[in-house]
């Protein structure tokens, strides 16, 4: 099969015959099928040792027979019984790991020349690969004293910028390179040139910004997998294995952490339109993931570099990865404690007032000063709560339901570019194009908010971003090819903010967990206090239904005997006498109201609930026919808007609900000219739980006193007016409700009417 043609299962795998820049993030880099000339490769079948592919140069490199002819034959063959031997006890040595990389074997003495060996195992077998010596070993005892010298002087030094400034020229030392430069990736893939220790007379890189396609995905990969990654000459002839595929797997050789393996053809061209003639490449890791690269150049002439010095170059990429992350942590430490000294000032404000959000807002510090932001946003149950520079009450609220459409999933979300996210924002980007979010609950928009403003930006480009490419033709066809030009290219960049920093999407997670922690703590308080309250109400409603029902007797007694003084010795009394007894009559048959009213309500507290499916409609019917005559009374109008539903309550304490609103309703409509009352329902909660309601246009109520109409014996008016009452009608509405799991409420202003709500169900509950 031809390599240009080559498949993957899904799709036509990207290889040196067929990547330009329109592809090269899907090449198949690892799949190169050759090798660099100063080393020759041999994949070998693991349990005998046969060899079943060789690079096309062991002939003329290492002096074995023809490459077809040693296809099939064990090792002996190609290198000869006391190479072999060595090799084949490297193998058997118990403790070595061949998994993770190659594993330098031994110095091969060859017919040919001496040669560095190294193995590691891949899928279909092991692959060996023997690398020309071109100059003698470095001393080793001297390298060791360099090394050593340097990662004390790496330790002691303070500051990322002078730490990185030190390793480059340090490992320039080591190393013989031109230049050696730091490299840091950024989010979107492209990265900065942060420090770099070069020749004379080069032009410095340091400040410069590389574009995402100058390292594409595939091989930021093969950076992270390998070590160490040389190409002692980029202007290479690549040498092909023979055959294309191991016949183990019928696949091509995964050459991932080869270290002969052949370059991208990009790369090579990459290479030499910026002028480097030979380089090395050394990952910087931080956390398990790619962080950033050592690049080595050497502009003036190929550079081989000796396995021992590539060696302690090794090291001290190893040595900069572990105390690159200490140091950057040394950076941020203090900012790091300034916001787990502002969280735990929060945390008790938080505990100390008695709504847990004001502990946010009201005090100092608030959530403003938890991270470097210039607004922060407070969004619980809908009401906002705005500090600092942020956009208006009307964009904030669009920006929350944005929010919401990202799903619940999403506790923390974070972006310095708002607006090419949410276009929305690019009216209020001077204030919010940076959003750091946290999300409270899932399934309520309640939210934590902090922002930062648009900062324009002067983004110093190693040539035009927007052309990374250039055109070639090549057989009637148009290849994109990498670009020709490095010069500086300087782009002024907006809608960006400050970037947000792991520091502080850690910070504001920590507060989250903090929030929700009260939030558990208070809602655990509250169901103590609930069942104290239960508790403590049942032995209220026992005590009053006793104390009610025991004074029902006395109180009888005070009226006989007040009837029976009146009607039999009315002449002798007087009319002083007279008046005196209808008072005692009157105010008896007052108190006897009072009393029968609070052993019904006693009763609500005590009695079980029949809870079945219900009509509704048919429950106001019934309702309605009770109170028939009043209605027709006073010529009021109902209004009965669409169906109600069928729920599970009980019918009868319903139907007394209904009553006494529609009674309510009637009552205190006195006076107005067209009366209505309406009774309807709404739906509006996330778990569709029925709202219904008792709508009037009556003499209304004012505000300040909507709480306490529901208050047992709590009269607005004269004992006489509006009909009178014991004003305990609305009280047990309340209680019939909360027995359902529900609540009621008002909504009124004095002259406008009142509308009574009230549900017959638990209402949506967040969870956390």
């Amino acid at each position: 099969m031809d390599r240009g043609t080559t498949t993957t299962e899904n799709a036509p795998m990207i290889t040196a015959e067929n990547v330009d820049l329109s592809n090269c993030d899907r090449e198949q880099v690892q799949f190169s099928g050759a090798v660099q000339p100063h080393g020759a490769m041999l994949v070998l079948a693991e349990a005998d040792l046969r060899v079943l592919q060789a690079s096309a140069n062991c002939a003329t490199l290492l002096g074995t027979p023809a490459v077809d002819s040693l296809l099939g034959q064990p090792l002996e063959h190609a290198l000869g019984q006391v190479v072999a031997h060595d090799l084949r006890d490297l193998l058997a040595r118990p403790g070595t790991s061949f998994d993770s990389g190659p594993v330098h074997g031994l110095r091969a003495i060859l017919a040919s020349g001496v040669f560095d060996t190294f193995v590691h195992r891949v899928e279909g077998g092991l692959i060996l690969e023997l690398e020309i010596v071109r100059t003698e070993p470095a001393p080793l005892l001297d390298l060791y004293s360099d090394l050593n010298a340097t990662v004390a002087r790496l330790q002691a030094i303070r500051g990322l910028q002078a730490f990185f400034d030190l390793a480059c020229g340090q490992l320039r030392g080591v190393t013989g390179y031109d230049r050696v430069m730091a490299y840091k990736f950024l989010d979107d893939g492209s990265g900065d040139v942060v420090a770099e220790s070069a020749a004379d007379g080069l032009e410095s890189y340091v400040g410069l910004r590389y574009p995402a396609s100058d390292i594409p995905a595939p091989a930021r990969r093969l950076f992270a997998l390998s070590c160490l990654r040389h190409l002692p000459d980029s202007d290479y002839v690549p040498v092909p294995l023979v055959p294309e595929f191991n016949p183990a797997t019928n696949r091509p050789l995964d050459q991932s952490r080869a270290l002969l393996r052949s370059v991208s053809v990009m790369y090579s061209g990459y290479l030499k339109n910026m002028g480097a003639h030979g380089t090395m490449v050394l990952p910087l890791m931080k956390e398990g993931s790619l962080w950033g690269l050592i690049s080595c150049i050497h502009h003036s002439a190929p550079l081989h570099v000796s396995h021992e010095r590539r060696m302690a170059a090794e090291f001290l990429a190893h040595m900069l990865s572990l105390m690159m992350a200490a140091k950057e942590d040394a950076e941020t430490r203090d900012y790091r404690l300034q916001i787990s000294g502002t969280i735990d000032h929060l945390v008790r404000s938080m505990i100390d007032e008695p709504v847990f959000h004001h502990g946010l807002t009201k005090r100092d510090p608030n959530v403003l000063n938890c991270l470097n932001a210039t607004g922060a946003v407070l969004a619980i149950d809908g009401v906002l709560t705005l500090m600092g520079r942020t956009p208006s009450e009307s964009q904030v609220r669009g920006l929350v339901d944005w929010l919401g459409t990202r799903g619940a999933g999403e506790p923390v979300f974070s972006t310095d570019r708002l607006p090419s996210l949410y276009p929305e924002a690019s009216v209020f980007q001077a204030t919010a194009t940076g959003v750091l979010t946290v999300r409270l609950i899932p399934h309520r928009p309640d939210y934590v908010m902090w922002f930062r403003p648009e900062i324009e930006q002067t983004v110093q480009w190693a040539g035009n971003p927007d052309k990374p490419v250039e055109t070639t033709e090549a057989n009637g066809e148009i290849l994109l090819s990498p670009r020709l030009s490095f010069a500086l290219w300087k782009q002024s960049v907006r809608g960006r903010s400050d970037p947000w920093t792991n520091i502080e999407l850690q910070g504001a997670a920590d507060l989250r967990r903090a929030i929700v922690d009260i939030i558990i703590q208070q809602a655990d308080a509250l169901k103590q206090a609930n069942r104290e309250l239960s508790r403590s109400n049942v032995e209220l409603d026992t005590f009053a239904y006793m104390a009610s029902h025991d004074l029902k007797e006395p109180l009888r007694g005070i009226n006989n005997y007040a009837s029976f003084l009146l009607r039999g010795h009315a002449e002798q009394l007087g009319n002083d006498g007279r008046e005196k007894l209808d008072t005692i009559l009157r105010l008896t048959k007052h108190m006897e109201d009072l009393i029968e009213s609070l052993l019904h309500y006693s009763r609500v507290g005590r009695l079980d609930l029949s809870l079945v499916a219900t009509d509704l409609d048919v429950v106001v019917d019934e309702a309605l026919m009770t109170l028939g005559s009043r209605i027709n009374g006073v010529s009021v109008k109902i209004i009965r808007p669409r169906r109600l539903p069928t729920i599970n309550c009980d019918r009868i304490r319903v139907r007394e609900i209904f009553s006494n609103l529609v009674s309510n309703a009637l009552k205190y409509n006195s006076g107005t000219d067209q009366r209505r009352i309406e009774i309807g329902w709404t739906s509006s909660d996330a778990i569709g739980t029925p709202t219904f309601y008792v709508r009037d246009n009556g003499i209304g109520i004012d505000p300040i006193q909507h709480r306490r109409i529901f208050e047992i014996f709590r009269r607005l008016h004269g004992r006489d007016a509006y009909g009178g009452g014991t004003g305990v009608g609305l009280t047990i509405v309340r209680r019939l409700a909360e027995r359902h799991g529900g609540r009621v409420w008002v909504e009124s202003a004095l002259g406008q009417g009142s509308t009574f709500y009230f549900t017959l169900a638990p209402e949506a509950v967040p969870t956390i």
